[in-house]
C-alpha cells in the first residue's frame, strides 16, 4: 500500500522538463526584446506615441506582454519545473486566472481591433484627422479591448463561487463547470475576435491588391505604404491564428459533435500548449512594425561592427640598444 502511494505522489509531483525548458527559453528570450521595444517607445514619446496612432496597439501589445512575462508565465514555468503548483492557495490561484485569462484575451481582442483599424489607416486616415472620430475610431477600442476582459472575468468567476478541495494544483475556476458561461467565454472571448482576425485580414488582402492595381505607377508610394501595413499586420495575426486557431477547431468540435474527443485523443491536449508562446512572441513581430527602432539597431551594429574592425593600435616601445 505504500508502494503504490508512493508511486502515485512520485507521478503527480513530476515535472515536465521539454514544457519547462521550452518556456523558460521564450521567456529569457522574450523579456529583453519586450524591455527594448518600451524603452524606445518611451525615449521617443512624442514622435512614436503622440504623433504615431499606428504604435498605440503596438504599445498596448508590449505593454501586456511584460505584465505575461513578469506575473504570469512564471508561475506557469514554476509549474512545469516541479509537477505541481507551489503557491496553491483559493486566492492566489482565483488571482492567477484571473489575471491569465485577462491578458491572453486582451492581446487577442487588441489585435482583432488593430486588424479593422488598419483598414482605416490605409484607405480612410482622413477620418482620424477629426478629434470625435478619433476617439470614437481608435481609442475607445483600445480601451475597450483593455478593460472589458478584466470586467468579464470578474464577473463570472464572482456569479460563479465555488470552494476549493485541498490541492497541490491551481483548479480551473468553477465557473468552467457550467456550460453556458464556458461556450460564452471560448465564443465571445476566443472564437469570435479569431474569426473577425481572420476575415479582417483576407478582406485587407484584396482591399490592397485591388488598390494596387488601380494606382499602379502612379501612386507608388502609396501603394508600397500600404503593402508595408498590410505584412506588418499579417505577421502579428498569423501568430494568433497559429496559436489559437487549432484548441478553438477542436473546442468547438468537442462542444457540438464530439463530446468526449480529448478523452478519445489525449493528445489533442498538447494543441493548448501553444497558446502559451502567443504573448513572448509578440514583442519580436511587434519589433518589425517599428523601423524606426529596426533603423536605430541595424545603425548601431554596424558601428560597432566597424570598431571592431580598427586594427588594435601598437603600445609597445622601440626597444633602444645601449
Amino acid at each position: 500500500m505504500e508502494d503504490e502511494n508512493t508511486t502515485v505522489t512520485e507521478e503527480v509531483l513530476s515535472g515536465d522538463p521539454i514544457k519547462f525548458i521550452l518556456l523558460l527559453t521564450i521567456e529569457i528570450l522574450s523579456f529583453p526584446c519586450t524591455l527594448l521595444i518600451l524603452s524606445f517607445l518611451l525615449f521617443n514619446w512624442r514622435s512614436m506615441i503622440i504623433k504615431g496612432l499606428r504604435n498605440h496597439f503596438i504599445l498596448s501589445l508590449v505593454l501586456v506582454t511584460f505584465i505575461y512575462l513578469t506575473m504570469d508565465l512564471p508561475f506557469t514555468i514554476q509549474y512545469y519545473e516541479l509537477g505541481y503548483d507551489m503557491h496553491h492557495s483559493i486566492l492566489f490561484c482565483l488571482w492567477w486566472y484571473w489575471l491569465d485569462y485577462t491578458l491572453v484575451v486582451i492581446c487577442i481582442f487588441l489585435t482583432a481591433a488593430a486588424s479593422i483599424q488598419r483598414h482605416v489607416l490605409i484607405f480612410h486616415a482622413h477620418w482620424l484627422h477629426q478629434h470625435r472620430r478619433r476617439w470614437l475610431l481608435h481609442f475607445v477600442p483600445i480601451l475597450a479591448c483593455v478593460f472589458y476582459p478584466g470586467v468579464f472575468y470578474l464577473v463570472v468567476m464572482s456569479i460563479h463561487p465555488c470552494v476549493y478541495d485541498e490541492s497541490i494544483y491551481c483548479s480551473a475556476p468553477c465557473y468552467t463547470d457550467n456550460i453556458i458561461l464556458f461556450n460564452l467565454d471560448w465564443i465571445l472571448n476566443t472564437a469570435f475576435p479569431l474569426l473577425t482576425i481572420i476575415l479582417a485580414n483576407i478582406t485587407l488582402i484584396v482591399r490592397v491588391i485591388r488598390s494596387m492595381k488601380k494606382t499602379r505607377r502612379r501612386q507608388s508610394l502609396t501603394w508600397k505604404r500600404q503593402r508595408k501595413l498590410t505584412l506588418q499586420l499579417i505577421a502579428l495575426s498569423s501568430l494568433f491564428v497559429l496559436g489559437w486557431a487549432p484548441s478553438t477547431v477542436v473546442s468547438i468540435v468537442q462542444s457540438f459533435a464530439l463530446p468526449t474527443l480529448f478523452s478519445d485523443i489525449p493528445q489533442l491536449a498538447y494543441l493548448n500548449y501553444l497558446t502559451y508562446f502567443v504573448c513572448p512572441l509578440q514583442p519580436f513581430l511587434c519589433l518589425f512594425g517599428l523601423p524606426e527602432l529596426l533603423k536605430s539597431l541595424t545603425t548601431s551594429f554596424k558601428f560597432l561592427r566597424r570598431r571592431s574592425r580598427v586594427n588594435p593600435v601598437n603600445t609597445m616601445q622601440p626597444v633602444v640598444m645601449t
